[in-house]
């Protein structure tokens, strides 16, 4: 003897919410990929920036020797270039 079992189906209304919940699931993991997309890019930007300020420290430094050994101790104009000698 065997036993026949009744299908049984969620309602519209159940299956309406579970498209929602799968669909909403769907859009977050796509924004958080996004996110951490965003986060790896702006995270190479800022190591970047930080390489470039390094490198523009140290030519500040290399140019600031070789206008001191060059005038002395002097002031200098960036807008003008006018050197001006510091007592």
């Amino acid at each position: 003897m065997s036993i026949v079992s009744e299908k049984k189906f969620l309602t519209e209304e159940e299956k309406n919410t579970l498209k929602e919940i799968q669909t909403s699931t769907q859009a977050l993991i796509a924004e958080l990929g996004e996110i951490e997309l965003i986060k790896i890019q702006l995270e190479s930007r800022y190591n970047n920036s930080k390489t470039f300020l390094a490198e523009l420290g140290e030519k500040e430094k290399e140019f600031t020797q070789s206008v001191f050994n060059t005038y002395g101790r002097v002031s200098i104009s960036p807008e003008t270039g006018e050197i001006t000698p510091v007592e």
